[in-house]
């Protein structure tokens, strides 16, 4: 199921209330009750001291929005956009990476706008050449430590089409290895192999390219 309303660490995550029909009990490991910074911080102290990489916490007092304001105020926050790439034919451009499937995308320049940070990542990243029909999808959370820091990472995603049939051309001093057009019937290949919060997102592009 996708975790629309999480803040994932590595595969690990902070689920906040406005999952609908959840039952913490049946898939959650871990309940934390309270609304405040210090819930916070006790939520990810938690999560960090765990082994099992499929820890779950749920906050029931706390919304993704509240818990993303609050931790704003005690890390540091960055900003970064990417985006989910349809054929004519029906393939989703993604990439290979340090031994996972991902999609395209990076941090946001300063001053730079967030939608065309999102089309310059993808260009960069596989190297295509024409993109177009830029359309907002969603938006996910994740952190990650540096240098002794914990960092959380804001992502903005967008929908795109593309036309162009050149040959891709993965950015290796990225660490990419591969950018490849998979087929949506195939779907499975990068969801069997990439990170929670990719799976999100190409969970939220399905739905909405089936309702539209």
């Amino acid at each position: 199921m996708p975790q629309k309303y999480a803040l994932y660490f590595n595969r690990k995550a902070i689920l906040f209330n406005n999952l609908q029909g959840i039952q913490p009990q049946a898939n959650i490991l871990h309940q934390l009750e309270g609304s405040t910074e210090n819930t916070l911080v006790e939520a990810i102290q938690t999560l960090k001291a765990s082994e099992d990489e499929g820890f779950r916490i749920f906050l029931p007092d706390l919304s993704l929005d509240e818990g993303i304001k609050l931790l704003k105020n005690n890390f540091k926050f960055l900003i970064a956009a990417g985006g989910v790439v349809l054929s004519p034919t029906k393939e989703i451009l993604a990439i290979y990476r340090l031994g996972c499937w991902d999609l395209p995308k990076g941090k946001v320049e300063p001053e730079e706008n967030i939608e065309d940070a999102a089309e310059r990542e993808i260009i960069e990243e596989t190297g295509i050449s024409s993109i177009n029909n830029r359309a907002f999808l969603t938006k996910t959370y994740h952190s990650y430590e540096l240098k002794g820091k914990t960092i959380i990472k804001e992502t903005w995603w967008f929908s795109f089409n593309s036309d162009d049939s050149s040959k891709l051309i993965p950015q290796t001093e990225e660490d990419i290895t591969e950018a490849k057009w998979i087929s949506l019937k195939e779907i499975e290949i990068i969801l069997n192999n990439t990170y929670p919060s990719i799976e999100d997102v190409i969970h939220e592009y399905l739905q909405k390219i089936t309702i539209s």
